[in-house]
């Protein structure tokens, strides 16, 4: 009996230690592994993108001037050594909802460059992590009128990676076209008046901030001048030129809140801050251009130059085009508001996206 015990119990021990040993290493598995999930790293970085904004270390100075200003989600105007984190979002409450000058900027390898460590810049700023991940981030936009534009940043992908894929909506910025439809509202209605004695002429664009920021308008078409472009075009110059006139100049171009003149920022002739096109040459200065304009302006004020302006949500911002020879040459006159009136601006529908990411 006694030998019949031993063994039944020696027996029992046996396949417990079995069991034991077995389960061990499972336990031990997740103190050991190495493994890496790269589809949640890939969903991770596609949520910061297309969900996110961005943020940079604003400085505090000028955010007490931006009254109620999101402006710490304007990294795509700061220099590198600012930001924090990158998006792609119009706004937090517009999610998937991409801005165009967001898309730029980040698919913009003269400003953001690849490595092959941590001091990557896409891995720093929209990958994170201790761990060098390769990466690949592609956008392939549909245009309206048919075709499709690919972007990409990254290495050719291997044979297994983690993945996520989200369709998106981009917002291109608004422009105001001030054409021929305008010459009899835009046009001194009476040569004799007193109008006419002086040899300047006032061509105003004004951007009602009240108006603009309206909370109850979508983000993703809503026209916020802090985050995006300002677009203005005056084509068929010629309709506005006296008779007999081949030219109008145009002295300046300046800013005004109120009946108070806004210095333009510093470095007024660094292109980051406008662009202002006349006849289809470039490469003009402002404030003061003093140039011959025969048929057409195109003036783009960027988000770099008015989100340095003291401007807050009760803001009026006129953009003042002046003309000036000494026998007047155009009756161009009047203000033409930058705002929702689908006949002062146009906005142009979103367009569809596909962005992906592949992590591993």
């Amino acid at each position: 009996m006694l030998s019949l015990d031993l063994l039944v119990g020696f027996t029992i021990f046996l396949l417990a230690l079995i069991m034991v040993v077995s389960m061990v290493p499972g336990l031990l598995a997740g103190l050991g592994s190495s493994g890496i999930d790269y589809d949640a790293v890939a969903y991770r970085t596609g949520v910061i993108l297309v969900e996110d904004p961005g943020w940079w270390a604003e400085d505090r100075e000028w955010r007490e001037n931006q009254e109620g200003a999101e402006s710490g989600q304007l990294w795509e105007l700061e220099n590198k050594n600012k930001i924090k984190r990158v998006g792609l979002a119009v706004s937090r409450d517009a999610p998937n909802i991409l801005l165009s000058t967001k898309v730029e900027k980040f698919f913009n390898d003269s400003f953001f460059h690849q490595t092959n460590g941590l001091d990557d810049d896409y891995r720093r700023f929209v990958i994170f992590g201790d761990i060098p991940y390769s990466y690949n981030i592609s956008l392939n936009i549909s245009h309206p009128g048919g075709g499709y534009e690919i972007k990409q940043v990254g290495d050719p992908l291997p044979p297994g990676y983690g993945y996520i894929r989200r369709v998106v909506k981009i917002k291109e910025p608004a422009v105001a076209v001030i054409n021929s439809d305008f010459t009899e509202q835009y046009t001194i209605p009476d040569p004799s008046g007193p109008e006419w004695n002086s040899t300047a002429r006032n061509f105003t664009v004004r951007l009602d901030f009240n108006r603009l920021l309206d909370q109850s308008i979508n983000p993703a078409y809503r026209i916020d001048p802090r985050i995006e472009p300002v677009n203005v075009t005056i084509t068929n110059f010629g309709d506005y030129l006296n008779s007999s006139c081949e030219y109008a100049t145009l002295r300046s171009v300046t800013f005004w809140r109120g009946a108070s003149n806004i210095p333009f920022p510093s470095d007024e002739d660094d292109m980051g801050y406008y662009t202002l096109c006349i006849d289809g040459n470039s490469s003009i200065s402002l404030p003061d251009p003093d140039i011959q304009v025969s048929s057409n302006i195109s003036f783009v004020l960027k988000p770099a130059a008015t989100s340095r302006f003291p401007l807050d949500q009760n803001s009026i911002l006129d953009i003042r085009f002046n003309f000036e020879d000494d026998y007047p040459r155009t009756n161009i006159t009047g203000i033409h508001y930058y705002d929702y009136n689908t006949t002062n601006v146009t906005r142009s529908d979103l367009k569809t996206g596909v962005l992906e990411v592949a992590i591993w």
